[in-house]
C-alpha cells in the first residue's frame, strides 16, 4: 500500500468522529432528494450500453439494476431466494420482482422511513408481494443461515466497516447458501494509484458527507473473500459504463439548487448540503485523476 493512499483510509474515521450526521439521520433528511435524481429513487449510478439514449438518465440507472442480475446468475424459471444488502427505497428489488416471477426476494436497510416507504411503492409494483423490507444492520442481521440464493449490495457496501468489509462480507457468506453469488457494485480503493494533498482531502470530505468509515480496499476486499471462503471471484471495471450519468450531476444539481433553494426555499440541513456536494466531488479523486474506481465484484459460496 502506498503511504499517500494510506493516508486517505486512515482519515476516514476522523471525518465520521466530527460529523454529526450519521446514516440514518443522512438518508432519513437527504433522501427525499434523490428524487432530483430518479423518479423511480433508484439511488445509483447508471449503466450505459452501445446503443442507449445518454441523455437518458432512469434509463441506464434500470439498466444497472439489470446488470447486477445478470450477475447473480438466477434463472428465471425457478424459484430462488435473494437477498439486497442496504436496499434503500427498493428500487431494484422491483426491477429484479418484474424479471423474476418465481424469486422471493429480501431487503435490509437501518433507516426507518425508507423501510415504510420502500413497502409502500412495492405494493403499487408487479410482483411487490413478493419482496419483503426489513429494518436491520446487514453487517448483523437476523435472518436464518444459509437461507438465499443469491444477495448483492448496490453502492451500499462502502458503508460497512473496515477497508476490507470483513463484517459485511461475513454476514454475507453467512446467509448464502453454498454455491451461492453475492454481487457488490461500488466505488473502491485501488493501491497502484498515488494521491495528492488535494485528493486525500476531497476523500476524506467524501467519507464525512457520505457518512463512510472508509472506502473499500479492492485487494484488501479481494483477499477477506477469499479468506472466509468465498470462491470463484471476478472484477469488472464499470468506471467508463457510469460516466454518461455521471455526466448529469452538475445538471441535476442545478435543477435542484433553483426548485428547493431558491424556488420553495426548503430547508438545506446539513445531511442534504453534504448529498448535493459529494457527487460534485466524487469525479475528482475517481479514476482516471484520482484512487476510486468503480467496480463490480461478484464471488461464490464453496
Amino acid at each position: 500500500m502506498s503511504t499517500s493512499r494510506a493516508a486517505v483510509v486512515l482519515h476516514a474515521p476522523e471525518a465520521l468522529e466530527r460529523g454529526a450526521v450519521d446514516l440514518e439521520e443522512y438518508y432519513s433528511e437527504a433522501g427525499p432528494d434523490y428524487s432530483a435524481w430518479s423518479r423511480g429513487f433508484n439511488m445509483h449510478f447508471g449503466f450505459y450500453r452501445w446503443g442507449m439514449n445518454p441523455l437518458d438518465r432512469e434509463g441506464m440507472l434500470e439498466r444497472m439494476n439489470v446488470e447486477v442480475l445478470e450477475r447473480l446468475g438466477i434463472d428465471p424459471a425457478k424459484q430462488c431466494s435473494i437477498l439486497d444488502m442496504g436496499c434503500g427505497l427498493g428500487a431494484t428489488l422491483r426491477t429484479l420482482a418484474g424479471r423474476l416471477p418465481h424469486a422471493l426476494l429480501t431487503g435490509v436497510t437501518r433507516v426507518p422511513c425508507q423501510v415504510e416507504e420502500a413497502r409502500a411503492r412495492n405494493v403499487a409494483a408487479e410482483g411487490g408481494d413478493r419482496i419483503h423490507v426489513e429494518q436491520m444492520d446487514y453487517e448483523h442481521t437476523a435472518l436464518p443461515s444459509g437461507s438465499f440464493d443469491a444477495a448483492y449490495a448496490l453502492e451500499s457496501a462502502c458503508h460497512a466497516h473496515g477497508a476490507d468489509k470483513a463484517a459485511f462480507l461475513r454476514e454475507a457468506h453467512r446467509l448464502l447458501q453454498p454455491g451461492g453469488r453475492l454481487v457488490m457494485v461500488d466505488a473502491f480503493l485501488r493501491d497502484d494509484r498515488q494521491t495528492n494533498a488535494l485528493q486525500q482531502r476531497i476523500c476524506k470530505k467524501l467519507c464525512e458527507c457520505w457518512v463512510i468509515e472508509s472506502w473499500g480496499d479492492l485487494h484488501r476486499v479481494i483477499a477477506e473473500m477469499r479468506r472466509i471462503g468465498f470462491h470463484d471471484i471476478e472484477v469488472e471495471s464499470w468506471h467508463w459504463r457510469v460516466t454518461p450519468s455521471v455526466c448529469h450531476i452538475p445538471w441535476v444539481t442545478l435543477k435542484f439548487l433553483v426548485r428547493d433553494v431558491c424556488c420553495d426555499r426548503k430547508p438545506m440541513t446539513r445531511a442534504r448540503w453534504n448529498n448535493m456536494v459529494a457527487p460534485m466531488l466524487a469525479p475528482l479523486v475517481s479514476m482516471p485523476l484520482g484512487p476510486l474506481e468503480y467496480c463490480m465484484v461478484s464471488a461464490r459460496k464453496r
